[in-house]
C-alpha cells in the first residue's frame, strides 16, 4: 500500500518502511544513512544533518529502552501539572479548567503540531486562513474566545511580548517539533495574577520530555498535497550531564480544498535546537536551550487576485536553574531571549502598489520564582521581568517637540511585575486561593505613560466527596499594549499616493477586565473523570483596530461568556474515549473574530483502541458557528455547521519502528477557520483549509 503515489520520494519511503518491516530495522545507524543516500530519499542538507544526529548518539553508551513503550494504551492522569497553580500537582487535584494532551495522545493519533494537539482540546479555536492562504504559516490560538493568551515551554514564556491582542499569534511551524514533547497543558480563563500580561484567556504550557535514556529517532512521513516531513531527535545522557538536539524539515505543497479547488503555494520551514543539562546534584539542576526556527511561504492568493511571498525567522536562547532547597522550598529562575524577523509581501494585481508587513524585533524575559509546600499550603511569590524592542521605523516625517527627527531603531516597552499566589487549605474540605501581581511598566518617550497597576485573584473549593469537588472564583486581567499596536505601519493599496500610513496608536491604554468561573469535577476511578467549567469574562477596556479611524484604539466595553465540559474515560484496557464540549457567546469591540468566524458549539473528541502490535485513533471536531446578524445576507461561508475527522493507523514490529498511516479530513469537507473574511457574498470567496490529505511515514528508534 506504500506505492500509490507518483514519483522516486514516495516509492523510495515506501521501500524502507518494507525493509524494516521485513527485519532490516536492526541495522547500525551508518548503514541506515547510507541506505538514505543511495536511494536519494532527503536533500544533501537532511542527510548530512541526520549523520551528524546518528554519530552524536553513538557517542553515548545505549541505554535499555524504557519500559512499556509499546505497553498497551492505559489512560492516566498526569502524574505532573505545572500550570495551574506554578506547582506540581495532579490533573484531577488543580481546581482549574485545565486539560492534558499526553504523549500517548500525541502518538497514537500522530499529531504532528502543537497547533494539532490542541484542535482536540475544548475551549480552543483558531484563527487559521490555510496552508497557503493569506497568512499562510500564521496562526492565531483562541482560549475561551481571547487570543490573549500565554505561550509556555517548561513555565518558560515563548509567545511574543506583543500586548492586547497578538499574544496568540503563532507560527504553528515553531511549535513542530513533537517527538520531543511529552504533554501539552492547556489552562483556561484568565491567570494573570501567575503569569501577567496576556494571560486573559488562559494558558499554554508545552512540557519538553526529559533527558533521561540515550535514544535517537528518525520520523519520516510523504503525503499528499506535497507533504514532505523529517524530524530527527538525538537525546543521550552520560553520568550528570545530558543533552538534546534536534532538527525538523516540513514542505507542503498546492493545497485542494474539500470543494476540489486548488490554492497554489508552497510552504518550507526548517528548525533546529540543542538542549544541554547538568545535574549538579539530585535537587539541582541546570538547562540551556538553543533554538533556530526558518520558515518561507509562497504562493497565489484567489480572494485578493494576488501573489504573496513570507519569510519568518526566529532565534532564541533559554536557561533554567532549579533548585529543590529542602523539603519545603524550592527555586525556579529562568530567562529567555528571542529575535524575531518578518516580512510579509503582496504583490496586487488590482491595485498600483503592493502591500508589505516587515517585523523586527528583539524580546527578553526573566522570572524568578519561589515555591513553599506544606501540608496545608502551597506558596508561589516572585518577579517576573519582561522588554520588548522594536527595531523598525516609527513613521516617516514625525519629529519630537525640540524639531528632531525620531528615531527609527530603538522603540522599546518593558514591565516588572511582582507577584504573589497561595492555595491555603484551612479546613479539611476546603481550600481558598488568593492571589496579587503588581506591574510597573515602563516605556520610550514616544507612547504614552502608561500607569502602575494591581491585579487580584481569589477561588474558593469544596471537596464534596473523596471525588467531588466544587470551586468559585474572579481574575482579573491586565494587559499592555504591543509595539505593533503603537508603532504599526504598512502600506494601503487603496490608496497608493499615500505612502506609509501609520496605523499605531502613542495613546493606547492597557486592557482591563475580569473573569468569574466556576466549576465541578468529578472523579470516577483513577483513569476517569468528567469536569464542567463555566465563565464570564468582561472587558472594562479592550484594545482593537478602528476601521473607521485606521488604527488601534480603546474600547470601554465587551463581553465574552460560555462554558467547557470534558469526559476522560478509559472504556476498557484497549479503549480510551475523550469528549469535549465548549459553548461560546461573544461581543468585543475591535475583535474581528467577534464579527466573524467563531464558534457558538464546538464538539472535541478523541478515541484510540490497542491491541497487541496495532493501534488504531481517531480524532476531530464538530463545529457549530454562531451566526452573526452583520453578515446575515452573505453567502461567502461554506458552512455554518461541519465535522472534520482524522484516523490514525500504528503498527510496531518491535519496540524500535512504528510505521503508521495518517488520513486528515476524512471525508473531504470544505471548511474554513478564519475571521471575518466575507468578499462580495460569492461563493468561495473564503480562505479554505485543506481537504482530504493522507501521509505515510515511519518512526525508529536505536
Amino acid at each position: 500500500m506504500f506505492y500509490y503515489f507518483k514519483g522516486n520520494t514516495e516509492h523510495c519511503a515506501g521501500e524502507i518502511l518494507f525493509k524494516f518491516i521485513s527485519g532490516e530495522a536492526g541495522m547500525p545507524a551508518i548503514k541506515i544513512f547510507k541506505f538514505f543516500e543511495e536511494e536519494r530519499i532527503m536533500s544533501q542538507e537532511v542527510r548530512t544533518k541526520l549523520l551528524c544526529f546518528l554519530m552524536l548518539g553513538m557517542v553515548f553508551p545505549t541505554m535499555s529502552e524504557a519500559a512499556g513503550d509499546n505497553s498497551p494504551y492505559r489512560y492516566q492522569f498526569p502524574a505532573v501539572v505545572v500550570t495551574a497553580s506554578r506547582i506540581p500537582e495532579n490533573l484531577v487535584d488543580t481546581k482549574a479548567d485545565i486539560s492534558v494532551v499526553s504523549r500517548k495522545q500525541i502518538e497514537s493519533l500522530h499529531l504532528q503540531t502543537v497547533e494539532a494537539a490542541l484542535r482536540i482540546v475544548p475551549g480552543t479555536q483558531f484563527l487559521n486562513y490555510g496552508a497557503n492562504g493569506l497568512n499562510a504559516n500564521l496562526s492565531g490560538i483562541r482560549i475561551n474566545g481571547s487570543k490573549d493568551i500565554v505561550v509556555l515551554v517548561d513555565g518558560v514564556r515563548i509567545s511574543d511580548f506583543q500586548g492586547s491582542g497578538n499574544s496568540g499569534y503563532m507560527y504553528s511551524s515553531i511549535l513542530s517539533n513533537m517527538d520531543n514533547i511529552e504533554r501539552v497543558e492547556v489552562l483556561r480563563g484568565s491567570a494573570a495574577t501567575k503569569y501577567g500580561s496576556g494571560a486573559k484567556g488562559g494558558v499554554i504550557n508545552i512540557i519538553t520530555r526529559k533527558i533521561d535514556r540515550t535514544k535517537q529517532t528518525i520520523n519520516v512521513s510523504v503525503g499528499t498535497q506535497g507533504r514532505r516531513s523529517y524530524r530527527l531527535d538525538s537525546m543521550g545522557r552520560l553520568d550528570k550531564f545530558g543533552y538534546n538536539a534536534y532538527f525538523n524539515k516540513l514542505e507542503t505543497g498546492e493545497t485542494k480544498a474539500g470543494d476540489g479547488k486548488k490554492w497554489p503555494g508552497r510552504t518550507k520551514t526548517n528548525s533546529g535546537g540543542l538542549k544541554l543539562a547538568y545535574d549538579w546534584n539530585k535537587d539541582h539542576s541546570l538547562a540551556i536551550y538553543y533554538d533556530n526556527l526558518s520558515s518561507e511561504y509562497r504562493g497565489r492568493d484567489f480572494v485578493y487576485k494576488n501573489r504573496y511571498h513570507g519569510d519568518y525567522k526566529v532565534k532564541s536562547v533559554t536557561m533554567q536553574d532549579n533548585w529543590k532547597i529542602n523539603n519545603h522550598w524550592s527555586n525556579e529562575l529562568s530567562y529567555r531571549n528571542s529575535k524575531i524577523k518578518s516580512n510579509y509581501y503582496q504583490d496586487y494585481e488590482t491595485h498600483q502598489s503592493p502591500y508589505s508587513i516587515a517585523g523586527d524585533n528583539t524580546y527578553h524575559f526573566v522570572s524568578e520564582q519561589i515555591h513553599f509546600t506544606d501540608a496545608y499550603n502551597e506558596l508561589v511569590f516572585g518577579l517576573d521581568y519582561s522588554k520588548g524592542v522594536n527595531h523598525l521605523p516609527l513613521s516617516t516625517g514625525q519629529y519630537d517637540e525640540e524639531g528632531t527627527p525620531i528615531l527609527t531603531r530603538g522603540h522599546y516597552q518593558k514591565n516588572y511585575s511582582y507577584f504573589v499566589q497561595e492555595d491555603w487549605k484551612f479546613m479539611p474540605r476546603w481550600t481558598l486561593s488568593g492571589g496579587i501581581r503588581y506591574d510597573r511598566p515602563q516605556s520610550d518617550s514616544y507612547s504614552a505613560e502608561i500607569k502602575n497597576h494591581v491585579s487580584k485573584s481569589y477561588k474558593l473549593s469544596f471537596d464534596i466527596t473523596d471525588k467531588d469537588t466544587v470551586f468559585a472564583g474572579k481574575n482579573d486581567f491586565y494587559i499592555l499594549p504591543g509595539l505593533n499596536q503603537i508603532y504599526a505601519r504598512w502600506t494601503d493599496p487603496d490608496d497608493p499616493d499615500a505612502g506609509v500610513k501609520d496605523h499605531g496608536n502613542r495613546e493606547l491604554k492597557p486592557a482591563e477586565g475580569t473573569t468569574s468561573s466556576f466549576g465541578y469535577t468529578h472523579k470516577f476511578n483513577e483513569v476517569s473523570a468528567f469536569t464542567f467549567n463555566w465563565f464570564k469574562t468582561k472587558n472594562t477596556r479592550t484594545i482593537g483596530y478602528s476601521d473607521e479611524e485606521k488604527k488601534y484604539v480603546n474600547y470601554d466595553f465587551g463581553l465574552a461568556r460560555g462554558w467547557n465540559a470534558q469526559l476522560i474515560y478509559q472504556l476498557s484496557k484497549d479503549w480510551t474515549f475523550n469528549l469535549g464540549w465548549a459553548h461560546l457567546y461573544q461581543n468585543v469591540p475591535g475583535d474581528n473574530f467577534a464579527m466573524g468566524y467563531y464558534p457558538k458549539d464546538k464538539i472535541t473528541f478523541d478515541l484510540v483502541y490497542t491491541h497487541k502490535k496495532w493501534q488504531v485513533g481517531m480524532d476531530g471536531f464538530y463545529f457549530i458557528r454562531r451566526k452573526n446578524p452583520a453578515y446575515a445576507d452573505y453567502k461567502g461561508w461554506p458552512h455554518d455547521k461541519y465535522g472534520i475527522y482524522n484516523m490514525a493507523i500504528n503498527y510496531s514490529p518491535n519496540k524500535k519502528a512504528t510505521i503508521y498511516v495518517k488520513v486528515d479530513n476524512i471525508f473531504d469537507t470544505l471548511w474554513a477557520e478564519h475571521t471575518n473574511v466575507v468578499h462580495g457574498g460569492k461563493a468561495g470567496s473564503w480562505y479554505s483549509m485543506p481537504g482530504r490529505t493522507i501521509s505515510f511515514g515511519g518512526r525508529f528508534n536505536f
